[in-house]
């Protein structure tokens, strides 16, 4: 019917919030180990917005995206369900 994909139900934020920032594009096992080690809200860093010719937004530049869901999908199944956000 063309209707996107429905997405999971988010869950809501930990009562206690141990956060972790990745640094400039990093996506690594460090990110992995901080989750294991009791970080359970991960900021990865740092994308930037734009506005390309014609006036439309751009993201750009930060960490693989690929990599990120790729390392939230292992967290989860995992048994170390985190929250992620980008700055």
């Amino acid at each position: 019917t063309g209707m996107p994909p429905r997405r999971p139900p988010r869950r809501p934020l930990p009562s206690v919030i141990s956060a972790g920032y990745a640094n400039w594009g990093e996506c690594d096992g460090k990110v992995e180990l901080a989750a294991r080690t009791g970080v359970n809200v991960i900021i990865w860093f740092a994308i930037e917005l734009t506005v390309a010719p014609g006036g439309k937004p751009v993201v750009s530049g930060g960490p693989n995206l690929t990599c990120v869901a790729d390392t939230a999908a292992r967290l989860e199944a995992g048994g170390l369900p985190t929250h992620h956000f980008i700055s």
